[in-house]
């Protein structure tokens, strides 16, 4: 507990915010049940101190994760003041790592993104129901200021809900439009057809953010360079990209599971993400001004070899 709160601290510290104490923060963990497709979705959610409304964030795991995925995000997230929910989509969660290769293509299929779609919104529905859920109340979060974020698989499923189109009769009706901004850990092009169109229609601020070694064995179609593409395609308005310098796939998954022998996430790139997500945050749910600014100033907190860009 005490080396998270410190870690925590540092990470507020440095994007120019003031470190409540790590354990002020309440978790709670249930499985909502959505009666209309019969699906349980495990939830876990963290709820800053205090009695004031909040806003939420979502944060949706990569293929094979669960609800530890991404949680050094969540944490910093939740300690700078925003509700975070970790949903686990049945489907494409860890259980599938079990099945072999089998599995994980069938994780893979449009069916489970829009599943992975609908999660999100039915979770919107749950938070804006209100009541409690154990010691968390949802009374207090403001269900007209709600973000979304994702890491690999969870980036697909929050382009899809931020609005990206798709080839005529593969997927429909997945965007949300109370989701007023997007952050995408390892974003990807579309599979088919170009970029251009397929993200004309986002237009909510979105950050996507990615690093030079940004690719998966299972998809080598999809290399570092790629993951650019989402940001080049969408309309400007509030759109940010941050590539790390030697940041990987599994960089922006930080507190969450890790493959055997793989190393943890550098700390260095773990600190920028940390204040620039809070900063956006800020910006695009609380309307805070000097986090925008101090947002876009990142370039002079940056190491050679990153890059920023804004349109």
């Amino acid at each position: 507990m005490l080396a998270r709160a410190l870690t925590i601290a540092f990470l507020l510290l440095a994007a120019g915010c003031a470190a409540p104490a790590a354990a002020a923060v309440t978790v709670c963990e249930a499985v909502w049940r959505d009666p209309s497709r019969a699906r349980d979705l495990p939830v876990r959610i963290r709820m800053p101190p205090g009695d004031r409304p909040v806003p939420a964030i979502l944060f949706s795991h990569g293929l094979g994760g669960s609800l530890d995925s991404g949680s050094a995000w969540s944490d910093a997230w939740s300690d700078a003041g925003f509700a975070v929910i970790n949903l686990q989509h049945p489907g494409s969660d860890r259980s599938i790592l079990t099945g072999g290769r089998v599995s994980i293509m069938r994780a893979m299929a449009p069916r489970q993104l829009a599943e992975r779609a609908r999660d999100v919104r039915f979770v919107i529905d749950r938070l804006a129901a209100g009541g409690a859920e154990g010691d968390c109340s949802l009374e207090r979060i403001d269900s007209r200021r709600v973000g979304l974020s994702g890491h690999s698989y969870g980036a697909h499923t929050t382009q899809a809900v931020a609005g990206q189109d798709y080839p005529a009769g593969a997927l429909a009706d997945l965007a949300d439009p109370r989701v007023r901004a997007a952050i995408a850990f390892s974003p990807s092009p579309p599979m088919r057809g170009p970029a251009e169109p397929a993200f004309d229609d986002v237009a909510i601020p979105f950050f996507s953010i990615t690093g030079t070694r940004d690719e998966v064995p299972f998809l080598p179609q999809i290399g570092p360079a790629d993951r650019e593409r989402p940001f080049r395609a969408m309309p400007p308005g509030g759109k940010y990209l941050l590539v790390l310098d030697g940041a990987t796939h599994m960089t922006f998954n930080a507190g969450g599971e890790r493959r055997r022998g793989q190393p943890p996430p550098d700390p260095r790139h773990v600190r920028i993400v940390a204040g620039a997500t809070i900063d956006f945050w800020r910006w695009t749910l609380n309307g805070d001004e000097v986090a925008r600014r101090r947002l876009e100033a990142l370039p002079e907190r940056l190491a050679p070899g990153d890059r920023f860009e804004r349109k």
